[in-house]
């Protein structure tokens, strides 16, 4: 194999472009149908997934988790999924992820948003790795609370996340809704492991 060694290697004829290994550069840009040939360009994603309705029982959100899609929401990339509460990633590396709780209460209430981490898939292991609480004491009140964590991925059958909240007292309800984010979560995916 032969190495060649240049500092500028220009369009032989004015606004052709340049193509190298069947991928044209033309004017610093990458055309978008050689962008599928590519197969690891992007090291940042950010992902989100949100709550579809009200949550009043507490313990791990195993449903009602959704992609937004309301006006001009998009994901940038397709690292995370879901299934049944359980967060599994597609591609290792160095993950930021949130959770945005809305809470409402009907009396004075103290709870709590967690995120919960895994190394064997959840078949034992089951570690807080974030948590927020909220107290609030007026009567027919919100509040919104909000907990972050930066996560390794390693492994990607065994490293697993989820999210889990918890009434500490009184009776409240962890907001959702299908048309806009309430209670969501967000996975950034900041680079490689």
């Amino acid at each position: 194999m032969s190495t060649v060694q240049v500092d500028t290697i220009n369009e032989s004829t004015t606004g052709s472009g340049v193509t190298v290994d069947g991928v044209l550069i033309k004017d610093s840009t990458i055309s978008s149908s050689s962008i599928t040939g590519l197969t690891d360009g992007v090291d940042f994603s950010v992902q989100q997934f949100r709550l579809t309705s009200n949550n009043t029982t507490g313990g791990d959100i195993t449903s009602g988790w959704e992609v937004p899609d309301g006006t001009l929401q998009a994901n940038f990339g397709n690292n995370v999924s879901e299934s049944s509460g359980i967060f599994t990633f597609s591609k290792t590396g160095f993950y930021k992820i949130s959770f945005f709780g809305t809470i409402h209460n009907s009396n004075e209430i103290e709870a709590d948003i967690r995120i919960q981490a895994t190394t064997d898939a959840f078949s034992s292991v089951d570690d807080i790795v974030a948590l927020a609480t909220q107290r609030i004491r007026d009567t027919d009140d919100g509040s919104s609370v909000i907990t972050s964590t930066i996560l390794d991925i390693t492994d990607l059958t065994n490293h697993k996340v989820k999210f889990k909240w918890s009434e500490l007292v009184g009776s409240a309800i962890l907001l959702g809704n299908t048309g806009y984010n309430r209670t969501f979560v967000e996975f950034m995916r900041l680079g490689d492991t």
